[in-house]
């Protein structure tokens, strides 16, 4: 051809500038894929000749005959890393015949220089460069044999839009795939989970699949060894033809790939190892920070490993066992490390330990084959006198609690010593708190396997259980409530001062409470952030402030309740009273009554001294993100929630610009998609989130676990975040994915509690039960069922919301 232009087979590319398409083609090949016949065309414009152009034809139509052709641009840049130029430059299909090649042709080599494509070029090279571009790009055209699809679709080797690496999504549809990626048909869409080899359920766009099971574990599999082979994720066309035969035809980078939100994931010990969200999802709901995962979890850790080595359990020679795992940012129990941990010390079932976490019995976790008597007989006695003897703990507690704030340094380094100094203390109260805590914890289960018989605890015997554990006077976390109470009575005692407080900003109200001119009002708030300043909502979380160092959600709650009871006319805030009527059977646990009572005191004040050290690392590393902000180091204070404890030392140490900088805000940006997940209570293997239900609201009853007993009809306040709080009226029925210690001044005034999750022995259900409030926790839905505004009875020795606004027939 007497013409720069060129034809050229794909594996006669290598130097030329054939573009992105072309260049997939040909990597697919060089894997072993299978291809569509293809050549490129290279060195030719829109500007080229007729008879060129017709001698161009010519040669195309010799080579691939009379067939259907799929004419393709491929520019240089297109395809690539950075971006992928989707949809920018122009492709032809079912192109038969000289004289629709020569307009597929041209319309490919037009589209080079069309508005649209100069734009979004225009944009990549403005972002990556600071400079807008001049003049046109360089594009071949790839000539394909045209497949006869009976399917096609994309594949992308990880997640494109939560970037998991762990997964391969397919999305197909019937005949060709264009309409796909236009976005003009609906796909069957799979996701397959790489190390376990299991596809989830398919979405089906239709009532049938456009897939064998067969085809997809074919497309699948050829797509990771695509991936493996090209060193990177990649973004794949492909279309299957009316024999059967997968072809592949097209592959690019995944561009604009994001952080792993699973790249910090903590697997669990073994793969059938039974996680649960259940009890630690309480304690910490939601993601957390790598850094929260530093103190907390690995508090947790460490205090598990040091209980197993305190009764005779000797360290193993590889890594000691995690008690916890985290997955997508969530945390988890892992139940078959309890189980092992009661085979080698007890030799019994799992059952006391699954009831006591998940309140029921979990059939998934299997029981070990006990240690031999003789050697766990020693170890049972040293554990059994661990958690006969709490006082000990709760006095070596308060002493590490007494040697006060953590110092800051001279620098970010030295500031960063001074808490790496102190933070064993804080891993020793963890352990001291997880041996008290067991005394409590161990009860609740004990009796519940004597109710039960064995068998599965019903709604009865739970209640049963809440009414022997209720009633315990001088439980410190009980206070928090009171002490809001005492200064909420002080504030509509003074009419003037209630009527100004409730309509002062944040930190207006701050600063009346903390001034002397306050009176009774102001000595009961400062007696209370004495007593409580250290808690707070979600509060070993290292990212959430404690109250003295932010008492607006405090605050809010006072002004909240003022409020409603000025509107209300309701000035006077009545007593409450827990006297109520106990539940047939429970009279069996009167002799233990005072045991439980004095081991939910020595939890809740073992939570407490481990509460006030945390907050003590809090204020450190507050202090030690300022600096890093300071030096550079950092973008911003909150950035130091999102590296982990020894990932501080190497920022504070190296010049600025250090990786560790970006990587801290990339972090970030993904907590916010790990917030969203949702996961089952109990699973195999590292828990994976679930797909969203949709859940009907035609339900007339909500079920859950009665935690604390009474009964009471009143209008839902449906509150997802603890600011949402401030819109509650007195009286009303607060319903909440979770209530922590933050929730507490709010339980002053709401007539009773409706929680996602949450177990007899957890926060929420012990506040409930001093307080005399009916409560059904664990209802898994209540927040997405119920709706604010509407009637309920709570039925709290039931376990049941009942609706009394809703038709069941037209209610949808």
């Amino acid at each position: 051809m007497a013409l720069r232009a060129k034809i050229l087979n794909l594996d006669e590319i290598v130097g030329e500038p054939v573009g992105g398409k072309a260049a997939g083609l040909a990597r697919l090949r060089g894997f072993g894929l299978r291809v569509p016949e293809a050549v490129v065309v290279v060195g030719a414009t829109s500007g080229i000749s007729e008879s060129d152009l017709d001698r161009l034809v010519a040669a195309l139509t010799e080579r691939f005959g009379v067939a259907k052709l799929a004419v393709r641009s491929s520019a240089m840049g297109e395809d690539g890393a950075e971006a992928s130029f989707a949809g920018q430059y122009d492709t032809v299909l079912d192109v038969e015949g000289p004289t629709d090649l020569a307009a597929a042709l041209r319309t490919c080599w037009e589209s080079a220089d069309s508005d649209r494509a100069s734009a979004y070029r225009g944009v990549q090279e403005l972002r990556e460069s600071g400079e807008v571009p001049s003049g046109s790009v360089e594009m071949s055209v790839v000539v394909q044999r045209m497949v006869n699809a009976r399917a096609s679709g994309v594949c992308f080797t990880v997640d494109p839009v939560t970037h998991r690496r762990n997964r391969l999504v397919l999305d197909s549809v019937s005949g060709l795939g264009e309409a796909l990626v236009s976005g003009h048909a609906s796909a069957d869409h799979d996701e397959l989970l790489r190390e376990q080899k299991r596809w989830e359920p398919t979405q089906l766009a239709g009532e049938k699949a456009h897939l064998a099971s067969s085809e997809r574990e074919k497309l699948g599999r050829e797509a990771l060894e695509a991936e493996a082979k090209s060193g990177e994720p990649l973004d794949l066309e492909w279309a299957i033809d009316q024999d059967g035969t997968l072809y592949w035809l097209q592959a690019r980078p995944v561009t604009t790939l994001e952080l792993d939100p699973q790249a910090l994931d903590v697997l669990p010990d073994f793969a059938d190892d039974v996680c649960t969200r259940c009890n630690v999802g309480e304690m910490m709901p939601g993601a957390i920070s790598p850094l929260t995962y530093s103190t907390c979890a690995r508090g947790i850790d460490v205090g598990w490993q040091g209980i197993k080595e305190s009764i005779g359990i000797p360290r193993p020679a590889g890594p000691p066992a995690r008690y916890l795992a985290m997955s997508h940012g969530h945390l988890f129990i892992n139940l078959s490390e309890g189980a092992r941990f009661s085979s080698t010390v007890s030799g019994g079932n799992p059952d006391q330990q699954n009831l006591a976490i998940c309140g029921r019995l979990v059939p998934e976790v299997v029981t070990p084959d006990p240690t031999p008597f003789w050697v766990r007989l020693p170890r049972l006695l040293r554990q059994l006198i661990s958690i006969l003897r709490p006082k000990p703990r709760i006095r070596r507690m308060e002493a590490l609690l007494s040697r006060g704030p953590i110092l800051m340094g001279t620098s970010s380094l030295a500031t960063w010593q001074n808490i790496d100094a102190r933070i064993g203390e804080l891993f020793e109260s963890y352990q001291l708190h997880l041996v008290v805590s067991s005394g409590a914890g161990a009860l609740a289960p004990i009796l519940l396997g004597r109710l039960a018989g064995g068998g599965e605890p019903t709604d009865q015997h739970h209640a049963i259980v809440a009414s022997v554990l209720a009633g315990a006077e001088n439980v410190e976390s009980a206070d928090i409530a009171e002490g809001a109470e005492r200064i909420l009575r002080a504030l509509l005692a003074a009419p003037d001062h209630s009527a100004s407080f409730a309509d002062l900003d944040d930190e207006r109200a701050v600063e009346w409470l903390s001034d002397e001119g306050a009176g009774e009002v102001g000595r009961l708030w400062r007696t209370y952030l004495k007593r409580h300043g250290h808690r707070s909502l979600r509060e070993l979380d290292i990212r959430q402030p404690e109250w003295r160092h932010d008492p607006t959600p405090v605050v809010r709650s006072l002004q909240s309740q003022v409020r409603g009871r000025l509107a209300t006319g309701t000035t006077a805030v009545a007593a409450r009273s827990v006297a109520l009527p106990r539940p047939a059977g429970a009279e069996r646990f009167d002799r233990i009554r005072g045991l439980a009572h004095a081991a939910v005191r020595n939890r809740e004040r073992a939570k407490s001294l481990l509460v006030g050290l945390t907050a003590e690392f809090k204020a450190a590393y507050r202090g030690l993100a300022k600096q890093l902000v300071e030096e550079g180091r950092l973008s911003d204070p909150d950035s130091v929630y999102f590296l982990f404890h020894e990932e501080l030392e190497e920022i504070a140490s190296a010049a600025s610009g250090h990786p560790l900088k970006r990587a801290a805000t990339q972090r970030r940006e993904v907590l916010a998609y790990q917030e969203t997940l949702q996961f089952p209570d109990v699973g195999v293997g590292l828990p994976q989130p679930e797909p969203l239900a949709i859940i009907s609201t035609n339900e007339r009853t909500v079920v859950g676990k009665p935690v604390s007993r009474g009964r009471v009809e009143g209008l839902v306040r449906v509150v997802l975040t603890l600011d949402e709080a401030e819109a509650l009226e007195p009286g009303e029925i607060l319903v909440a994915p979770i209530t922590d210690v933050g929730w507490t001044p709010y339980f002053a005034i709401i007539g009773g509690l409706v929680t996602d999750v949450g177990s007899a022995v957890s926060h929420g259900a012990v506040v409930a039960r001093e307080f005399g409030l009916p409560a059904v926790l664990n209802t898994r839905d209540g927040t997405r069922i119920l709706r604010t505004g509407e009637r309920v009875v709570l039925d709290g020795d039931r376990g049941t919301v009942e609706r009394l606004d809703v038709d069941v027939e037209s209610d949808v």
